[in-house]
């Protein structure tokens, strides 16, 4: 429940329900989750931060996730 809406704002919630054959709550639900959903992830960023995550363990000597993975069972 959200109070205090100005009626205009509730009037265009109902108009836009309306026209996509949705009720207001499903509308307003839908702004809801369409507001907090993630930013699009910017390719290059993403890579970005790969390759300096990549440079601060270079040199490091990574264990083969098989073997990991072996050695948990191998515990059980």
């Amino acid at each position: 429940m959200i109070r205090n809406l100005d009626d205009s704002l509730i009037k265009g919630l109902e108009d836009q329900a309306l026209r996509s054959g949705r009720t207001l709550d499903q509308e307003v639900a839908l702004i809801l989750k369409d507001a907090v959903r993630p930013a699009p992830v910017d390719r290059a960023e993403l890579f970005a931060r790969m390759d300096a995550f990549r440079a601060l363990t270079a040199g490091t000597q990574q264990t083969p996730s098989e073997i990991l993975l072996r050695e948990m069972r191998d515990e059980r």
